[in-house]
């Protein structure tokens, strides 16, 4: 019945917000697509159960994507299975869940190396070619999962299709391109058609979405981030060395942008080769891929040009990090067709045989390699029994109230927090979301975009004294008051009292 959980609608949740709804639709939602499938999945196995089914798919997806990448590009089956299993079990995706599931959804980055390399072609993405429509598809899936992604996508796009203008004057490559980045505009635009609507039809919000500058820098993409391991990895080595490098370091990532040792040998591979052929002259041999990564770092490196345009106000872009994974795909993707023309040229002198169960070995050995590099450790049995008590607390805290309150009461939660994004002193950002989930027929006063009449009267209670405050909260029809005792420094003790 939660009809509002689906794409295009508008998008005001009944349980929030209260005296009103919540609403979701003067943010600009870019996951949408993702935001279904999760809600499907949590409606069909349950809450937790199907928020895990939607990142395990968020990881099988990868790697068959990544799979396919490497075919296109000419990898073999062996290689592209070690690329695809890299790519799908990357620190990127475990590090983006449960929290970024947008983010998570990774796989049609893995599919971006094989466009552009068809529109760095003489041809380009010549219209009505079947790598035209290939491109197309993978544009339209990338603007209806996450803006993050097809902003990379459609820059090398353009990119790849003026060079092809200036070396041959190919304007059927520059339209193929252009069209190519329409489409994927295009899906960002169906995907938030309820906001684009919603504020057609209510009126602009200027404060519903903000991005600081500061984060800009704070989330740049940083080289260093590449080369270190999660702290969660299984040897206590390189976990002690991420805890000391979190420790030390004053800007940190998302924790997400370790490439692992798999993509490691293939991102310096890749930057090893570049360097030696510009080093003897060859600047035409550079691999193409070596100048992406490149365009990569200055584009999105802390400090970067996308750093410079945020001076200027523009600063969607604020956590360019992500692009980690853009830089992982790309060395994957030609380390496995590499590796293929390799073993291709091995196989045709082994007579044998004996070489075939030298590559079968190497490659079985990589796999179980990134298995244990990418894979992080299980939590231990104290982490997870707390998470159980955790979860069972709010379970029981929800029914206590819900058997003190009549069904559709409103229950009004302190501190006052606006939404989203934006924690509080000892509260995370979404921390009074907790009840709603386990609820059936309460209705909270937390979880309406801010900037709208139906939130400011919130904020101005913070002016009251508190008994006219409690009056006012009354006056609305609020049944009962939620505290957060971490948001305050007396633990709540002085409102309880």
């Amino acid at each position: 019945g939660n009809w509002y959980c689906l794409p295009f609608v508008w998008k005001n949740i009944p349980e929030l917000g209260a005296p009103a709804t919540g609403n979701w639709n003067d943010f600009p939602t870019m996951d949408e697509t993702v935001q279904a499938v999760q809600w499907l999945l949590a409606r069909t196995f349950g809450l937790f159960a199907g928020l895990n089914a939607s990142f395990a798919l968020a990881h099988m997806l990868a790697a068959v994507a990544m799979y396919a990448s490497a075919r296109l590009c000419g990898a073999n089956r062996r290689w592209a299975f070690v690329a695809g299993l890299a790519f799908g079990l990357s620190t990127f995706i475990f590090a983006q869940s449960p929290h970024h599931m947008q983010v998570a959804y990774v796989w049609p980055v893995a599919l971006f190396p094989a466009v552009w390399r068809w529109a760095a072609t003489p041809e380009g993405l010549k219209p009505g070619t079947t790598t035209f429509w290939i491109a197309v598809g993978v544009a339209v899936i990338t603007g209806l999962h996450f803006i993050y992604y097809l902003n990379v996508f459609c820059q090398f796009v353009l990119l790849a299709s003026l060079i092809q203008y200036a070396r041959a004057g190919s304007a059927s490559a520059v339209r193929g391109g252009l069209l190519v980045i329409a489409a994927g505009v295009a899906g960002v635009v169906v995907m938030n058609i309820d906001t684009l609507t919603y504020r057609l039809a209510n009126g602009p919000n200027a404060v519903a979405f903000q991005r600081d500058y500061k984060w800009l820098e704070i989330y740049g993409l940083k080289l260093v981030d590449l080369f270190v391991p999660p702290v969660t990895h299984h040897s206590e080595f390189l976990a002690s060395l991420a805890r000391e490098h979190r420790q030390s370091a004053p800007l940190l990532d998302e924790g997400a942008s370790y490439l692992g040792i798999a993509g490691l040998a293939a991102f310096l591979w890749l930057m090893s080769t570049a360097v030696a052929r510009g080093i003897r002259g060859r600047w035409d041999a550079v691999p193409r891929e070596a100048w992406q990564i490149l365009w990569i770092v200055l584009m999105f490196t802390t400090g970067g040009i996308n750093a410079i345009a945020g001076t200027f106000g523009f600063t969607m872009f604020r956590a360019a990090c992500r692009y980690s994974v853009v830089i992982l795909a790309i060395s994957l993707v030609y380390a496995a067709a590499r590796l293929s023309g390799i073993q291709r040229e091995a196989e045709r002198r082994d007579v044998d045989g004996t070489r075939q169960i030298l590559w079968n070995t190497l490659v079985a050995g990589i796999a179980l390699l990134v298995a244990w590099d990418q894979v992080p450790r299980a939590p231990t049995p104290e982490t997870s029994a707390l998470i159980a008590k955790l979860v069972e607390s709010d379970r029981e805290f929800v029914a206590r109230m819900e058997a003190a309150l009549p069904p559709g009461a409103m229950v009004f939660q302190l501190p006052i927090m606006e939404f989203p994004e934006a924690p509080g002193p000892g509260v995370a950002a979404y921390d009074h979301l907790r009840p709603y989930l386990y609820s059936k027929g309460l209705r909270y006063s937390f979880g309406s975009a801010r900037g709208r009449p139906d939130t400011d009267w919130q904020r101005e209670l913070g002016t009251k004294q508190l008994k006219d405050a409690i009056a006012a909260i009354k006056k609305r029809g609020f049944s009962a008051m939620y505290i957060n005792r971490n948001g305050f420094p007396d633990k709540g003790k002085g409102i309880e009292d």
